[in-house]
């Protein structure tokens, strides 16, 4: 369940994202500054799925085979062209977050879309097991996966 830390909505405490290896900001600062449409999440799911990089947990999940049939649709070369994106740079993102111990995203948006899109790749990248901490600036109706 998401509550109410300092400035956002989360499912972590202010200690974790202070702690983090690793800051993910969309539309905000962070380690990592991504901005977009609500596919680039997907995207980013789709090439962790790809590149092996699923957290055990969520491979156990009653819902991941259902999110891995949707990350097929994603168009990867179409989409990382769409956000002036090459294969090399997300592969580094991604290389960055598996090697990080604890990874903050920030969500700076409002849109039902990419917030939910956000939970599908914390939770790909390690939300059930405790690696992720996910903050929304915006409050949400969302509960983290149980």
């Amino acid at each position: 369940m998401f509550k109410k830390i300092g400035e956002y909505f989360s499912n972590k405490d202010e200690e974790f994202l202070k702690n983090s290896d690793l800051i993910i900001g969309w539309n905000t600062k962070g380690d990592i500054e991504l901005s977009g449409d609500e596919k680039l999440p997907l995207l980013l799911s789709r090439l962790a799925y790809v590149f092996e990089i699923t957290d055990e947990e969520f491979k156990k999940h009653e819902d991941y085979e259902e999110f891995i049939d949707i990350l097929n649709g994603i168009r990867i070369k179409n989409t990382l062209q769409k956000h002036n994106l090459s294969l090399a740079e997300v592969a580094d993102i991604l290389s960055q977050i598996d090697e990080a111990q604890k990874v903050s995203i920030i969500v700076n948006d409002d849109n039902y879309d990419t917030i939910l899109n956000f939970m599908g790749f914390s939770a790909m990248i390690g939300l059930l097991s405790g690696k992720v901490g996910l903050y929304l600036i915006e409050e949400s109706e969302f509960r983290v996966i149980e």
